[in-house]
């Protein structure tokens, strides 16, 4: 009874950042805006800054957006045993965003070097491969299942 409460509730916060994501890529453009009033950076007296800046926003927030949708498809799975073959695909295609996000992250530094943006692209590749070798411990976890499942 627990874990179906703990998934429930892990479901709802997941639909809840969903929809925060959604909002704030929509909003970008404006929060953006407000940002630079208030906070001060020194890249933003280069001209051309905030364009790369809500550009790269955008490409990293919607494949953010889509990591989430995978968990938020991998929840509903539980009920019925999350080892499934589907689980194991939407691991791989997550750990396979996450790599692309670092990517974006490094090539954001070479054109804009801090070192936060050099910590998110080294933090979403150990996420990456994190993801991957969770593919792999599905995987071998969806094989036994199956063979369990033959077994008399």
């Amino acid at each position: 009874m627990k874990e179906q409460a703990a998934s429930r509730i892990l479901r709802i916060s997941l639909y809840i950042i969903f929809a925060l994501g959604v909002l704030g890529t929509v909003t970008l453009p404006f929060m953006l805006e407000h940002y630079t009033k208030y906070f001060y950076d020194a890249y933003f007296l280069e001209s051309g800054y905030s364009t790369f800046l809500l550009v790269f926003l955008i490409c990293v927030a919607v494949p953010g957006l889509w990591i989430i949708a995978e968990m938020i498809f991998m929840l509903r799975s539980i009920p019925q045993g999350p080892f499934v073959l589907r689980n194991v695909k939407a691991l791989n295609r997550i750990g396979v965003i996450l790599l692309g996000i670092s990517v974006l992250f490094f090539t954001k530094l070479l054109f804009y070097a801090t070192f936060l943006t050099m910590a998110s692209g080294l933090l979403f590749l150990v996420f990456g491969v994190f993801a991957f070798t969770l593919a792999n411990l599905f995987k071998q976890a969806v094989l036994y299942k199956e063979e369990n499942d033959l077994t008399i």
